[in-house]
């Protein structure tokens, strides 16, 4: 039993190191990235000049109004602008 789990986590641990690399980019110092690549380049997100980011969505606030007819101070990343507690 011993020797299975033995032999199932080395396949695992070797199967990580084939698709996982470091980078080949250098830093101010010279000294080599240490970032992990998973990705056919040899370069991570920082040194990789064709790099294009994901834009993200920026945190609004609230459009809902709340109980006393004031505006609602929560901050939302939702497309419809409102808040979890004005979703319907």
């Amino acid at each position: 039993m011993i020797k299975k789990s033995l032999v199932i986590g080395m396949m695992c641990v070797s199967f990580l190191g084939i698709s996982q690399t470091q980078c080949n980019g250098l830093t101010k110092d010279s000294v080599q990235c240490k970032n992990i690549i998973k990705d056919v380049s040899s370069l991570c997100h920082l040194h990789n000049p064709n790099y294009v980011s994901k834009t993200e969505i920026k945190a609004v606030v609230c459009s809902g109004t709340t109980k006393k007819n004031k505006p609602c101070k929560n901050r939302t990343k939702d497309l419809s602008g409102k808040c979890h507690n004005h979703r319907d």
